[in-house]
């Protein structure tokens, strides 16, 4: 049986937004988001990218190039893998958040503010983890920024529902608002909460802690086998009325094509760029 339909006024991404009421939401002090959501494109895109320089900048001797040194190099390779496609998501998530919400004010700015901030520490961990793979102390900072990655996005999550004229249309008017809200909160927090518990084992069990990571990663393909053995389990069920199902981990759910482009025009210019520096 197929899935609920996606309601088609909830598909709509921050560049779709209508501009007849631009005039009353500058007067208000709310914007609409696009040019906000460009600078967070472009600075995650930087960190996703300048995260494999610990690697390049390896010292290697030809004569030093033995399995130890080959050991080395793949498990710096395994962990810089794994912590740019963590940063990927927390990017994915970003983008499905404000398809959410649609405007914002000060404090919503500040707000995303706070997260970009978060997450520019990110490579000072990942060095920490790519130079000491063994030392609980890179695994143990790198949990804790993803847990106040997703701290801060849980806290736009609630202000933006304590104002809903910031929220998308199809979700400000309806009437299942608190579920919508504790439907968002729940996959918003998912990430850190596996991260919470990847840096409690990082005290005393390592491998763990890189297993519950990498696990952030597959979280899609989980959720789906989850909900598939719950079908085969329970039998098919009748979708709720109150579809929230536009705000998931679905593989298959739309992403906003301009910061997609966004995105990976900054990979493209910061990987150029990095080309001469190498050079020079």
């Amino acid at each position: 049986m197929s899935g609920p339909q996606t309601p088609e006024p909830a598909r709509r991404t921050q560049g779709d937004s209508p501009t007849g009421t631009g005039g009353e939401d500058t007067a208000d002090g709310i914007q609409h988001s696009q040019r906000m959501l460009s600078f967070s494109d472009a600075l995650l895109s930087i960190i996703a990218t300048v995260m494999i320089l610990p690697v390049t900048h390896t010292e290697i001797s030809p004569e030093q190039f033995d399995k130890s040194i080959q050991r080395l190099l793949a498990t710096r390779i395994a962990v810089y893998l794994m912590t740019f496609l963590i940063v990927t998501v927390a990017w994915a998530a970003h983008t499905r958040l404000f398809q959410v919400v649609g405007k914002i004010d000060d404090t919503l700015a500040l707000l995303n503010l706070a997260c970009m901030m978060t997450i520019t520490f990110l490579p000072f961990t990942f060095s920490l983890m790519v130079t000491f793979p063994e030392v609980p102390l890179g695994i143990f900072l790198f949990c804790l920024c993803v847990i106040a990655i997703g701290a801060v996005q849980a806290l736009i999550v609630v202000y933006a529902f304590h104002f809903p004229h910031l929220l998308n249309p199809q979700i400000e008017s309806s009437t299942h608002r608190t579920l919508y809200r504790q439907h968002i909160l729940g996959i918003v927090l998912r990430g850190p909460a596996l991260c919470f518990a990847a840096a409690g084992f990082s005290l005393f069990f390592y491998p763990l802690s890189y297993l519950l990571m990498a696990t952030v990663i597959f979280l899609p393909y989980v959720s789906k086998a989850c909900s598939w053995c719950k079908g085969r389990l329970v039998g098919p069920q009748e979708p709720p009325a109150h579809s929230v199902e536009f705000f998931t981990f679905d593989l298959h759910e739309p992403l906003s094509k301009e910061r997609v482009e966004a995105f990976s025009d900054g990979v493209y210019a910061i990987v150029a760029t990095l080309l001469i520096l190498d050079i020079w």
